[in-house]
């Protein structure tokens, strides 16, 4: 699919100029509507399908609704949305529940949770947006809390029921990549430090954790098995009893960088070195990952393309497209800094 900012790059001009000439709403220079129409006839874009959408009654319009701005993954992945509705010429209207703020992380056994979100998507509907997509903080199964609504729906970052749209990450296949570049580097006894039990990225990437050890004829301890609430002190705390383990491990996969950071702090205040004594990988690639006082090899969790994923999806049902799948899931990547000792064989 054509998009304006094909039109625009092939025209060496901005998105705005290519959405000025098709709508007929704004005077540009001869010289550059000619290069803009020209790289119009050179493209299988339609000129006038903007305004052939607003005939139909579209308003080019998405309402993007996340759970909390200041949530870890949510910036990048709105920043993703706004890229691609751009690239095809839909604004965006964003709506912050202020989520950490109203319920902080209890938010799933609130009573109040599913009438708060229905209201706002209500909000939403007054605004005659064409779809809307619903940013999760956490990767986590949403079921039966958004009440039917007659215009797409895609989640990002979260799940809803096996039939909805949604576009996620794979926990399973980043938490192998994790265990596996440890035992390529040497590691056979690898502790884990794991968010909440009952949280489902803890589910998927305890399973790739285990999987990786099997597949490596490696033990899987049950007191090598840690779990935090994935803030830093529970990193700090939990590395003290790491460290009282009868056996040292030589690494630990952590499953989120801010417990990491807490490692890391934790085992140098007790003296050992990172990662001649230790070695540490961590999962997600915050920003903090880059400035600890070892910087921190982990996973990157792609967020700015699960923004930009869930639009494209978002956009295919509003044309009334079929997509191929309902599920896009998508992989992580690993990052690799300084926090990880390769051990002789």
């Amino acid at each position: 699919m054509t998009t304006l900012k094909d039109i625009a790059k092939l025209a060496g001009v901005s998105i705005a100029s290519v959405s000025y000439v098709i709508n007929g709403n704004k005077q540009l220079s001869e010289d550059t509507t000619r290069r803009i129409n020209e790289a119009i006839a050179q493209t299988n874009f339609s000129p006038h399908s903007l305004a052939k959408s607003l005939r139909m009654g579209k308003t080019l319009t998405i309402g993007v609704l996340v759970e909390d701005i200041r949530g870890m993954p949510i910036a990048d992945i709105v920043n993703g949305i706004e890229e691609s509705l751009e690239e095809h010429g839909y604004q965006m209207i964003l709506s912050d529940l202020h989520m950490l703020e109203k319920l902080y992380n209890q938010y799933d056994q609130i009573a109040d949770y599913k009438t708060y979100i229905n209201n706002s998507v209500q909000q939403m509907l007054r605004s005659h947006v064409d779809g809307i997509i619903y940013v999760g903080l956490h990767d986590r199964h949403i079921d039966n809390i958004i009440n039917p609504i007659e215009i797409p729906f895609v989640y990002a970052y979260s799940h809803g029921s096996k039939h909805d749209h949604y576009v996620s990450y794979n926990n399973i296949d980043g938490a192998m990549d994790a265990v596996n570049y440890l035992i390529k580097h040497g590691h056979r006894e690898i502790a884990i430090l794991a968010g909440h039990p009952d949280s489902f990225p803890t589910h998927q990437r305890m399973e790739g954790y285990i999987t990786s050890l099997n597949n490596a004829d490696l033990p899987v301890r049950d007191e090598s098995i840690f779990y935090g609430d994935w803030e830093y002190p529970s990193g700090y705390e939990q590395m003290k009893n790491i460290l009282a383990l009868p056996y040292r491990p030589t690494a630990i996969f952590v499953m989120n960088d801010l417990m990491a950071a807490g490692c890391i702090n934790s085992a140098q205040e007790s003296g050992l070195k990172i990662p001649r004594d230790l070695s540490i990988i961590g999962f997600d690639n915050r920003e903090i990952a880059s400035y600890l006082p070892v910087p921190l090899t982990t996973i990157q969790v792609p967020n700015h393309e699960i923004g930009h994923e869930s639009a494209k999806m978002l956009l295919e049902l509003t044309e009334g497209n079929q997509v191929n799948q309902n599920a896009i899931i998508l992989p992580c990547h690993l990052i690799e800094r300084a926090s990880v000792a390769t051990l002789p064989v």
